[in-house]
């Protein structure tokens, strides 16, 4: 799968770069890659803005207290199609930012990327049925084992490790998907990353959140903004939004149980 993204990277980027032109309405857009409770597409959140994800909401106040709504929008697609149209040049900026990319994906990235301070943080953990002995290290998972993960999420090398010693791994669409594969019983293990996961406990009614091991976490993430270096201009403005949005706790009261503090992260 990895190996068929950069493909296509490849092959888009050879068509030549087109820097995120205008639309059709005059406005340059902000490309979010879809994530539940984060960044929701409008016909999961029957189109109303207060329910289009905590992260939509942060950055849709950023654009309308720095005078930016004006040229700037939001729009939230797949992971996979805003990684690569960003990658392109077809839009202006992209969240939830640099720790998206894999190795391999970042080194078709420009260097010259403008790269904002983190808003939020996000982190992995392996989940099982209760009874199911607890992921320590990668190495718990074997031959015999079965595990799920959301496709086009950034791979670690330890994330990696565990897919490559699994009997089979599965990729599916959402993290609603990833809970169900394991509620199913056609998994043992899967990779989930926090906060996105909440949607989904959420979503399925689910009051107990499945075990995992608290000391292990195969990966974080650092969620943040990129914009291409030709949209300083408003990147200055969002960037120092976000930091006074950090001073004032601000970050805390908009993204709510999605907030993830740092002294978290392990």
């Amino acid at each position: 799968m990895r190996l068929f993204y950069l493909s296509f990277i490849v092959l888009t980027m050879l068509s030549g770069p087109v820097l995120a032109n205008g639309t059709g309405n005059g406005k340059f857009q902000i490309a979010a890659a879809e994530l539940s409770g984060l960044f929701d597409t409008p016909a999961s959140t029957e189109q109303h803005q207060s329910q289009s994800g905590v992260y939509y909401q942060l950055l849709s106040q950023i654009l309308q207290e720095t005078g930016l709504a004006s040229r700037y929008q939001l729009v939230v697609l797949p992971m996979k199609r805003a990684k690569a149209d960003f990658a392109r040049g077809l839009f202006a900026c992209y969240a939830p930012g640099l720790d998206t990319f894999d190795t391999s994906e970042r080194d078709l990235l420009n260097p010259q990327l403008l790269s904002s301070s983190p808003f939020n943080y996000a982190m992995v953990k392996v989940i099982s049925l209760p009874g199911t002995p607890l992921v320590k290290s990668a190495a718990d998972v074997t031959g015999k084992d079965q595990i799920s993960i959301v496709r086009g999420v950034p791979i670690s090398p330890q994330m990696q490790r565990m897919l490559d010693n699994a009997q089979h791994f599965y990729t599916v669409g959402s993290e609603r998907e990833n809970l169900q594969m394991l509620m199913s019983g056609r998994v043992k293990y899967s990779l989930v990353f926090y906060p996105d996961v909440l949607a989904a406990y959420r979503e399925l009614g689910l009051a107990e959140q499945f075990p995992y091991e608290r000391t292990y976490t195969p990966s974080t993430i650092r969620d943040n903004l990129i914009c291409h270096a030709e949209h300083k201009n408003a990147f200055v403005k969002i960037e120092a939004a976000i930091l006074r949005y950090q001073q004032q706790g601000k970050l805390k009261t908009v993204l709510r149980e999605y907030y993830l503090p740092p002294e978290l992260l392990p």
